[in-house]
């Protein structure tokens, strides 16, 4: 019981977190495909590279999380859902019978 219930814990965590890095994904994703090029590079007009790149980066570093959390919220999923495990239900093979 107490198993499903830290992964429940964990799954609603993950599940929030990679709902709202879907959301900020798809902002994100909708600049940079109003901008990219045929190439699908997009550069901001900044001076600092960091700054040029960012259009282009951080729709990248949010499709990776949302990836990794969809991932972990999966395995959490996989925790609450599997059934449980017996450990004492057969006895040994060659067991003395009493």
């Amino acid at each position: 019981m107490f198993r499903r219930l830290f992964y429940f814990v964990f799954l609603v965590i993950f599940g929030t977190a990679a709902a709202f890095s879907a959301y900020f994904l798809h902002k994100h994703a909708l600049v940079w495909w109003s901008c990219k090029d045929e190439w699908g590079l997009c550069f901001a007009d900044a001076v600092k590279p960091l700054d040029r790149i960012a259009p282009m980066g951080i729709p990248l570093a949010y499709a990776g999380l949302t990836l990794v959390l969809g991932l972990l919220s999966l395995k959490a999923l996989w925790g609450v859902l599997r059934p449980a495990r017996r450990r004492y239900a057969q006895e040994p093979v060659g067991a003395v019978q009493r």
